[in-house]
């Protein structure tokens, strides 16, 4: 899991477990960081966001296969 090096220097020899939190704007930019990967192919960063984020990546062919309960919006034909 990502770990910013400021956290690591300034809690060395500190036991900390698995279970501890960055802030908002840290996790942020780090899910931003692995969807821009997930989207390039990096298997891992989807593996990540599905485990930890519970985040389903679709791709545009299954976007494209998706059937919506809500007719398109935009003017319609009489």
């Amino acid at each position: 899991m990502y770990k910013p090096a400021s956290v690591e220097d300034e809690n060395k020899g500190v036991e900390m477990g698995e279970n501890w939190s960055l802030s908002q704007e840290e996790e942020d930019l780090h899910r931003q960081l692995l969807f821009r990967k997930a989207r390039k192919g990096d298997e891992k960063a989807k593996q990540e966001l599905q485990e930890v984020y519970g985040v389903r990546l679709w791709s545009e062919q299954e976007r494209a296969k998706l059937v919506y309960d809500n007719p398109k919006r935009g003017k319609q034909k009489a």
